[in-house]
């Protein structure tokens, strides 16, 4: 995962609850992510030397419980799932002052390795056999009932043996509960996420979709003022979608895919992450993935 470099607004809010590198107890040793509600550091476990990756989070001058709730439910639904591919979480520890909940961490499994955006796959093939990997485990967020709903490179590490493991929970949900409009993320989001849509499996199908459309094209999708978008739009990008991807690759049947699963209307997806799954191993067997791109930095 990304080390970043230098403060974040969260990171110097973290810094305060801490003492000589201390945070929640453990030793930090450096800031792996950072977002407006949460932070996540790189600490070393005090007994044992375990290495964690903590998601912190703390409750602001006048603020509710917000931001320590999503973390509270993120714990809640990753406990439900049990896949390699996906990130462990090992347990949440909550600090009060005076009877009310004051911050919270979040202690989950390391994966030392970097994001998918970061990654430096060595031809079309580890592209694919990283991609088939990550459904599996998209294909288990689903089997339990959820919806990651928030599929991207940045929520996929990749480990040093080039095996993916899917992060960036904080969005998940039950299958079937209604998207909050205007809640996508340009460039891999759904177009029933912006629009307030029913969230299923096919939204997460067309996240898959989209970031490996970021692998091949180097860029993430054009989604500009997606959250005013209609549906008419909607069609127009698509086919713009396909045409660009394929110009990168040779593979029919990956276009094809790609094309299908990308369909802004969500009934004309494939219905089950299985599906796409296996049609990337058959594209892996039968199609020339040389003219896929190798190397580039998807945001």
């Amino acid at each position: 995962m990304g080390i970043l470099n230098g403060k974040t607004n969260r990171e110097s809010e973290a810094s305060s609850t801490s003492s000589r590198g201390q945070l929640m107890g453990h030793r930090m040793l450096a800031l792996l992510g950072g977002g407006e509600a949460s932070s996540t550091h790189l600490v070393s476990d005090p007994v044992d030397g375990s290495l964690r990756a903590l998601k912190h989070a703390m409750r602001g001058p006048d603020e509710g419980d917000d931001r320590l709730d999503r973390v509270i439910e993120e714990h809640e639904i990753v406990r439900r799932l049990d896949h390699a591919g996906v990130r462990r979480v090992h347990r949440l520890q909550r600090v009060r002052s005076r009877f009310r909940l004051r911050e919270i961490g979040l202690f989950q499994q390391y994966v030392d390795g970097p994001t998918l955006d970061q990654w430096s796959p060595t031809n079309g093939t580890s592209i694919l056999g990283v991609m088939e990997q990550l459904g599996h485990a998209v294909a288990h967020v689903h089997e339990r009932g959820l919806v990651h709903g928030s599929i991207r490179p940045r929520h996929v590490i990749v480990d040093h043996q080039d095996f993916p493991v899917l992060i960036g929970f904080a969005d998940a949900a039950e299958e079937g509960v209604t998207s909050e409009v205007g809640s996508g993320n340009p460039g891999y989001s759904s177009p029933e996420q912006f629009l307030g849509g029913i969230l299923t499996a096919r939204s997460d199908v067309f996240g898959f979709a989209a970031t490996m459309a970021a692998i091949i094209l180097r860029k993430r999708l054009p989604m500009e003022h997606a959250r005013e978008l209609c549906a008419a739009d909607w069609i127009d990008l698509h086919a713009g979608w396909v045409s660009e991807i394929d110009r990168h690759t040779d593979s029919v049947g990956l276009v094809r895919l790609i094309e299908q699963c990308l369909q802004p209307d969500p009934t004309r997806r494939p219905i089950r992450m299985s599906e796409v799954v296996h049609r990337i191993g058959e594209i892996r067997r039968v199609d020339d993935l040389e003219g896929i791109p190798s190397r580039r930095r998807a945001a």
